[in-house]
């Protein structure tokens, strides 16, 4: 026990103090992951609302693979990624490996298929009243899509929620694509595991205090969208 209290100790010592390596990993964190994140939303809730409401062709195997996307670990996204952008890859004249883009890039994917899958689920749920009313008082198509994302826009922020849970502390991207570069692309969760490494467990309880945090103001939000749906 008096282990763990020396290592939080030193953890609220690093923080008070605004320790330059943990507040940039915090700075780099959340800089990839709210873009990724946004990127990834811009696309796939409408491609998850158009699948919901008009079901086009290949429509099974369109969600089918949005699903496994979702189960697929961390560390194979991190090494299509790395193959993708290494100088042998097809995208190594971008010149993107071991940059924040790169875990951007990353992220996006481990983002994507969770926001199309729970669109497409929270929209053939509802998919009915609010579209037949839409389409009754002559709305197109877009607009008609618009009023059902309105419908929906509960799940859809859980779902964005849930995609940034997934983002904000993983390894298997950030590691093998970011390369973890002091003050360049070290995330929280990579700084933790290089703290540990280097047998240093009170100075990798700073970031881990920090993504409780972050998980902390996840669950909130999370918890307050349940109560308003249910109300």
């Amino acid at each position: 026990m008096e282990f763990l209290w020396e290592g939080i100790q030193e953890a609220f010592r690093l923080v008070v103090g605004g320790d330059q390596q943990v507040f940039h990993a915090v700075g780099v964190t959340l800089y990839c992951t709210v873009t990724a994140v946004t990127l990834a939303a811009l696309v796939a809730i409408p491609y998850g609302a158009w699948l919901g409401l008009y079901r086009p062709r290949g429509y099974r195997l369109q969600v089918f693979v949005l699903r496994v996307g979702m189960f697929v670990p961390t560390v194979v996204v991190g090494l299509i990624v790395f193959g993708m952008l290494s100088r042998q890859g097809p995208l190594g004249w971008l010149d993107s490996l071991y940059t924040k883009q790169a875990i951007v890039a990353g992220e996006f994917l481990l983002a994507f298929p969770i926001l199309g899958t729970f669109t497409h689920a929270a929209v053939r749920a509802q998919r009915g009243t609010p579209l037949e009313t839409a389409l009754t008082l002559g709305a197109g198509r877009q607009r008609a899509m618009l009023t059902m994302l309105g419908e929906v826009r509960v799940p859809i922020v859980a779902a964005i929620l849930a995609a940034f849970a997934r983002c904000f502390s993983e390894l298997g991207v950030a590691i093998p694509v970011g390369g973890n570069l002091e003050l360049r692309t070290r995330t929280l969760a990579s700084t933790i595991v290089l703290d540990l490494s280097k047998g240093n467990f009170a100075k990798a309880v700073a970031p881990g205090l920090i993504l409780i945090a972050l998980a902390c103001v996840i669950a909130t939000i999370a918890f307050l969208l349940e109560r308003e749906r249910e109300s």
